[in-house]
């Protein structure tokens, strides 16, 4: 299993990259108005055209339509032959064997989901490592992986750079889109995990959990 937070600059990506339905990216990209997701989906679809050969085959099949019989195709072949020709050709998606591997989450904060509640924008953010000084990647290489939270980060004095941001609710539509049509990503409420766990009496948070425990 691999999680990611709703904050991380390669948010939109993550979720994307494991999308294996061409007709989903397809909405995505007629749907969205966020150019970033648009993006993504156009990099991960892939389209193929039709040959010369496949073109004459489907249109032989198509003038079979208004002879009794269909010239022994069914309804549904005829159809499909239709189909290819109005889009002129075939859709799949490039690198299909991403991530196969592994189930992806997403960690999503109270920040986060108050900002889709009030139809705000969103930050994507991390760590500014492209400006720090020699002491502060040292800091960074340390002790980020116990921190693991950009906004903690933030909160010690540590420099965060935002890199872009996001209407939450294209985000959130982004991620509810995916998991319906491909079951991911699993959604983790990671703050709310936080304040229902007793592991803050031993000084303790939670990071993730297994896909299980969403």
């Amino acid at each position: 299993m691999i999680m990611l937070a709703d904050w991380h600059p390669d948010i939109v990506e993550f979720i994307i990259s494991k999308m294996q339905n061409p007709r989903i990216l397809r909405f995505l990209i007629e749907n969205t108005n966020d150019e970033m997701i648009k993006k993504h989906a156009q990099d991960k679809l892939k389209f193929t055209p039709l040959t010369e050969s496949e073109e004459a085959m489907y249109q032989g099949i198509i003038n079979y339509k208004q002879i009794p019989g269909l010239g022994g195709f069914s309804e549904k072949i005829i159809k499909d032959a239709e189909e290819k020709l109005q889009t002129g050709g075939t859709y799949s998606v490039h690198n299909s064997e991403f991530l196969t591997g592994a189930n992806i989450s997403v960690c999503l904060t109270k920040d986060f989901m108050d900002a889709v509640e009030n139809d705000g924008e969103y930050e994507l953010r991390f760590p500014d490592v492209e400006s720090y000084s020699k002491e502060e990647m040292a800091n960074y290489n340390e002790n980020w992986h116990e921190v693991g939270d950009v906004r903690e980060w933030a909160k010690q004095g540590n420099k965060v750079r935002t890199y872009r941001t996001i209407r939450a609710k294209e985000l959130w539509n982004l991620i509810n889109i995916c998991a319906t049509y491909s079951a991911e990503p699993g959604i983790f409420f990671f703050d709310n995990a936080n304040d229902m766990t007793n592991a803050q009496a031993y000084g303790q948070h939670v990071v993730a959990t297994n896909p299980c425990g969403e």
